[in-house]
């Protein structure tokens, strides 16, 4: 019998049927585990664990048996959720505490301490409410956001975007005005569709602050398009975030390129955070933006577009932008 398995043991797999098969009939030739460990390269440990886990009843080892041993374990491996709603008086309860101001922990920890006939865990209430999250997110005191499902995140980069590395180096010297950053300034969860786009040019610090009452791309994509109108464009850099999903409209329609930063990456758009703080002297945060208006948020660029700065040798970014706009050949009048 030829060894079917190089005992280099480099990484770990599992068994397959033939090396199942190879144990029976060696086990049948009342051979040793050790002996069956080194002709399939295996640790004799594995061959133990095995016999161990897929013995019939009657202590005889059938590789068909295992096999069924081996599917009947994965099936029982799989994550067993506590339906709350499968008891309306289990869901009521919940519900009752939950209103009373009890975090999903504190009532899995009071079910349990008072033997509760159903204890629960505190991950189940948490996915009973987001199960339902718009009419369930209410209960709970700190709200967050919904829980992405395990593996739903992506993390490849969309071939379709351009990376903040293909930018042209010039454009971190701020030696030209076109370059711009642009983000979104939210106000409270309940009204998050109520939000300031926030767009600067990375030379001269020139803000420019729109009023959103939508958070689609088309919406974001056509106010930046106005925004930018009549202004000098080359680049635009931004985050991550599904609210720039329209970046080749942008393209097509103000005729630049867009970038996008690494996620979790604010650094990279050092000029724009800037701007978002000094914006949060005007909007603080834990405000509703549902009341602000486009006449505010231009009262609010135009304060911070005539302020003296320091990096400029105390000159305003309007007059700088004004100054470097005038000498530029791609300057709209």
């Amino acid at each position: 019998m030829e060894v079917l398995v190089s005992p280099s043991r480099k990484r770990f797999s599992q068994l397959t049927f033939a090396e199942r098969e190879i144990i029976r009939r060696m086990l049948s030739q009342r051979r040793r585990v050790r002996e069956i460990a080194n002709l399939l390269g295996k640790h004799r440990s594995t061959i133990f664990r095995e016999l161990k886990r897929n013995k019939n009843a009657v202590d005889q080892y059938y590789e068909d048996h295992a096999r069924s041993f081996l599917r009947k374990r994965r099936l029982n491996a799989r994550t067993k959720f506590r339906i709350i709603e499968n008891d309306l008086t289990l869901e009521a309860y919940v519900e009752k505490l939950l209103k009373y101001g009890l975090s999903p922990d504190q009532i899995a920890g009071y079910m349990c301490r008072s033997r509760h006939e159903r204890a629960i865990s505190y991950r189940t209430v948490y996915r009973w409410v987001h199960r339902n999250w718009q009419s369930r997110k209410a209960l709970l005191r700190f709200r967050g956001k919904p829980r992405a499902p395990y593996g739903s995140r992506k993390n490849a980069w969309d071939p379709n975007k351009r990376h903040i590395s293909e930018r042209p180096t010039f454009v971190q010297k701020r030696e030209r005005i076109g370059d711009w950053e642009a983000d979104l300034v939210h106000g409270t969860q309940d009204d998050s569709r109520h939000c300031l786009l926030t767009l600067n040019d990375r030379a001269t610090g020139f803000c420019v602050i729109r009023k959103l009452v939508a958070l689609d791309s088309y919406s974001v994509a056509y106010k930046i398009i106005a925004a930018l109108s009549g202004l000098p464009v080359k680049t635009i850099t931004c985050d991550n975030g599904f609210e720039f999903g329209r970046h080749k409209f942008l393209e097509r329609k103000l005729k630049c390129k867009v970038y996008f930063t690494d996620p979790n990456s604010p650094q990279q758009r050092g000029s724009n955070e800037n701007l978002n703080g000094l914006v949060r002297q005007f909007f603080p945060k834990g405000r509703s933006m549902r009341h602000v208006t486009q006449l505010h948020a231009t009262e609010a660029a135009s304060r911070l577009n005539g302020r003296p700065r320091k990096r400029f040798d105390y000159e305003s970014p309007r007059r700088l932008f004004a100054a470097m706009a005038s000498k530029s050949p791609y300057f709209v009048r």
